[in-house]
């Protein structure tokens, strides 16, 4: 087990993925992948928000980083709105898959099981396919879309 990619020893905090209005959701999420430095830029990125019903938008499709990284994304997020009609988002579904281009993965991040309330976490030698990594994980040990990038940019460097 390679455990310098472990989430699993961060303490309980404030759940980066509770209640957050859609205007602050979208600022805090287009500043930090513009400024993320592992995003390739000189490539069109095709990741975009959807609204899948009147009680859900999704944040879907590929980033395109350096190195022929390319960060699959899926992210189901619950809508409400306020009594003064401001409308919050919250996550509940996410899917994150990092690989090389014509190589093995990176990493995934998922809760996708039907049933199961734990957050899976798997990283990969991505020259030899390998897992190095496998752990369960609590919703507030989850990451952030930002906080994948850098992973899977660390993930990457380490075993190339």
């Amino acid at each position: 087990m390679d455990a310098r990619f472990s989430r699993s020893s961060i303490p309980r905090r404030k759940d980066p993925h509770e209640w957050n209005t859609w205007d602050n959701y979208r600022t805090i999420h287009d500043v930090r992948l513009e400024d993320h430095p592992f995003v390739d830029w000189s490539k069109e990125q095709a990741l975009g928000f959807d609204e899948e019903d009147e009680e859900t938008i999704v944040l879907r499709g590929s980033l395109f980083c350096l190195n022929d990284v390319v960060v699959r994304v899926r992210k189901f997020l619950e809508t409400q709105h306020t009594p003064k009609g401001l409308l919050r988002v919250k996550g509940f579904s996410y899917r994150y898959v990092a690989w090389v281009e014509g190589r093995h993965p990176i990493l995934r991040y998922h809760n996708t099981h039907q049933g199961d309330d734990l957050f899976h976490h798997r990283v990969f030698n991505w020259r030899t396919g390998e897992q190095v990594l496998y752990e369960t994980l609590h919703r507030f040990q989850f990451p952030t879309l930002s906080e994948v990038l850098d992973e899977v940019e660390a993930a990457y460097l380490a075993y190339a």
